[in-house]
């Protein structure tokens, strides 16, 4: 009886002892020091803000009061506001918190966050976006790290906010400061669409995707950019890319596992699977690429019905966009549509400014032009012959003939006539742009980006005739690149047709660039990602090694006194053609940020297709320029307004 009460204690004991290694050591809410990278990994977390890749944050708390400094349990408490409540017992409510605690007079807390860069192994300090901290602040939170940091003084100032740009000179005569452009330039690696794919891997260079070979059973190494992206299982490239560029609208719009990896072509046993089958993982943030096996039960796809594609071809009225609204998409498009919506923005009693004069080419013209032509009989052979739908390079070539047939065949001269008519009245002499509107892009469920041409036509000149630009907007219908990824898509090719854009080009801009009306980066109900750029240098596909200026804009603060005090903003980077500062000056961002709210506002209402859809989870993608107007002086002007469907 005693040998088993022993071996019944010693095994409880022994199951205790297990039981208690299993469960998982809960770490301290706080440490008054780091004195190891071990005590900086015990507490790390991830950034409230995904701006940047490779990121480990440990949130900090300076007590002004009792001169204490806290280094939070990061993932416990994300929000520093919740330590103070939970741990030190200070139960202000939030409004009151946030007003005293990121101002510089009255505060009882200096907020900050203590980052680690992956990528280089560096530490920096972060303030909040709409932080206000003085000086003295500053001085007193870097000294206290310093002492209590086993590095002591090795780690810098991270300036992107709109207020320490502002006293950039001033700080960084008194501690090592880093700027967002040092680590957007340090970043290696960049999640554009994460999942999971199995392909043959190829290695290729962005100036080969234009030979249109069928890429479709592939995962593409890419070498550069392109705005042409072929079909394929999945893509890393070596170089970044901004959230509009064609290669991120693209690949989250057909849900292609991709990455940018900028060492990618440097990694010597990834060279050896080339050309064999191999699996691609794409997280947010790793990608990773192993050999994968022939799968042996393979099944065959079943064949979905084909998306048919309306369009109201009898409307034969050429006109201005101000009598036009989103519902007339079914015989305009959605190009024109959204357009003409845009010019119906109100804002500070007047409207946003958009190019003057427009008007547009409905489908009619387009389809009566094919009917009536080579190309009509050459698009029913087309889409009856599966040997060549199903043969790249066949397909290449009678697409190549359709198009040709539609720039042979002569417009109709009354509709010719009435179109020069209207571009001579509108524009005299002036180049004039003429851009795609069909029925098979700038949709919520479909964008089309970079997949249809715009052209320059000018009255009376030959060279670039009113004629060949209308022609060559219909004809791009017809690219080898806009066919397949309407296949892609299981669009009824026999559906498609073509309205037509019509304003005046613009020879005198400042800046070009696209808008988010979301925050891409932060799940806040406010925040607008901006890309511009200088001059006329293109955003989405910018030449190599040129960078555009990207930021998040938090003056549409919905009424939110802390930021609209601070005009909150983040940059992640600058121009690399105007390095340094931004290409707008605060008080232009703040008015672009504000007007860009209009436009969201307006459309959000506009739009009846969102179902369900909230308020900060709708976005526009919003291409602008900034222009000299007549009088010399910089404006904004929106070119176009389409759903962000990432």
């Amino acid at each position: 009886m005693r040998r088993f009460n022993n071996f019944g204690l010693l095994f409880f004991i022994l199951l205790t002892l297990v039981s208690t290694a299993q469960k998982k050591v809960r770490s301290p809410d706080y440490l008054m020091r780091l004195d190891s990278k071990q005590d900086f990994d015990l507490l790390k977390g991830e950034p409230l803000s995904k701006n940047f890749n490779g990121i480990e944050c440990v949130k900090v708390v300076y007590v002004m009061q009792t001169k204490k400094l806290f280094y939070l349990e990061s993932k416990r408490y994300k929000w520093h506001y919740t330590f103070i409540t939970d741990v030190l017992g200070d139960h202000q409510d939030l409004s009151t918190f946030n007003e005293l605690n990121y101002q510089p007079q009255h505060r009882d807390y200096i907020l900050a966050t203590f980052n680690y860069n992956v990528n280089t192994k560096n530490y920096f300090l972060q303030f909040a976006s709409c932080d206000n901290p003085s000086d003295q602040q500053i001085d007193i939170l870097v000294q206290k790290i310093a002492a209590t940091f086993f590095k002591q003084n090795q780690f810098k100032i991270l300036l992107n906010s709109t207020i320490l740009l502002r006293r950039k000179k001033e700080i960084s005569l008194k501690h090592a400061t880093i700027s967002s452009d040092e680590l957007f330039k340090n970043q290696n690696f960049q999640s554009i669409c994460k999942g999971k794919t199995t392909g043959i891997l190829k290695y290729i260079h962005a100036d080969s995707i234009k030979e249109g070979r069928n890429y479709a059973n592939y995962i593409l190494v890419l070498h550069g950019s392109s705005n042409q992206l072929p079909l394929c299982k999945g893509l890393i490239t070596n170089e970044f890319q901004t959230p509009l560029s064609h290669i991120c609208l693209l690949t989250n719009n057909r849900h292609t596992p991709c990455a940018a990896q900028k060492n990618i072509f440097n990694i010597d046993s990834l060279k050896k699977l080339n050309n064999q089958l191999v699996e691609l993982i794409v997280t947010e943030s790793s990608a990773s690429i192993r050999s994968a096996a022939f799968s042996k039960d393979n099944k065959p796809v079943k064949s979905l019905p084909k998306i048919k594609l309306k369009a109201d071809t009898q409307l034969t009225t050429i006109t201005d966009l101000t009598a036009l609204s989103y519902k007339n998409k079914i015989a305009y498009g959605s190009k024109v549509c959204n357009l003409a919506e845009l010019k119906k923005v109100k804002h500070n009693g007047g409207f946003v400014n958009t190019p003057k004069n427009a008007f547009a080419i409905p489908f009619h013209y387009y389809h009566k032009h094919i009917m009536h032509g080579k190309a009509g009989n050459l698009i029913n052979e087309l889409l009856r012959d599966n040997l060549t739908l199903n043969n790249d390079s066949l397909l290449a070539k009678k697409l190549s003939a359709i198009r040709k047939a539609i720039r042979k065949q002569p417009l109709n001269k009354e509709f010719l006539n009435a179109v020069t008519q209207m571009c001579q009245q509108r524009f005299a002499k002036n180049k004039v742009r003429f851009r795609s509107s069909s029925n098979c892009e700038d949709e919520a469920n479909f964008n089309g980006a970079g997949l249809y041409t715009s052209q320059t036509g000018i009255v009376g000149d030959t060279s670039k005739s009113i004629e060949s630009a209308i022609k060559k907007v219909w004809a791009s219908l017809w690219s080898l690149r806009a066919f397949k990824e309407r296949s892609f898509f299981n669009f009824d090719h026999t559906g498609v047709t073509m309205g037509v854009l019509v304003h005046a080009a613009f020879d005198n801009e400042e800046i070009n660039g696209v808008a988010i009306t979301k925050n891409l980066y932060r799940d806040y109900d406010f925040g607008f990602v901006i890309n511009m750029q200088k001059g006329e240098e293109e955003v989405v596909s910018p030449k190599a090694g040129v960078t555009c200026e990207q930021l998040i804009s938090y003056m549409n603060n919905q009424g939110i006194e802390l930021y609209d005090t601070s005009e909150a903003a983040d940059w992640i980077s600058f121009s690399s053609l105007h390095s340094n500062s931004s290409l707008m000056s605060g008080d232009e961002l703040k008015e672009f940020t504000l007007q860009l709210e209009s436009i969201k506002n307006h459309f959000f209402n506009a739009y009846k297709l969102w179902g369900k859809m909230s308020y900060k989870d709708f976005a526009l993608d919003v291409e602008f320029k900034v222009i000299l107007n007549s009088d010399h002086k910089r404006e904004f002007l929106f070119k176009q307004a389409r759903p962000y469907n990432n």
